[in-house]
């Protein structure tokens, strides 16, 4: 089977793609990503928890007006 990158368009294998599952606006999403556009994917991912976290934790905080 042959999956197309999310990231470049490239055509991959199947043994050599990464397959990751996530929840968006419109449902369930499927994201094939070859070995190459992994590690900026990780990263991007990543930033996008790490800013999720910081505005949760922000939100926590008592207003002092």
């Amino acid at each position: 089977m042959r999956y197309i990158c999310n990231q470049c368009g490239e055509v991959i294998q199947e043994h050599d793609t990464i397959i990751h599952y996530t929840k968006g606006s419109d449902g369930l999403e499927i994201i094939a990503i070859c070995q190459l556009c992994l590690e900026r994917y990780i990263d991007k991912t990543k930033l996008a928890a790490d800013r999720k976290d910081e505005d949760a934790e922000r939100m926590k905080m008592k207003r002092k007006w």
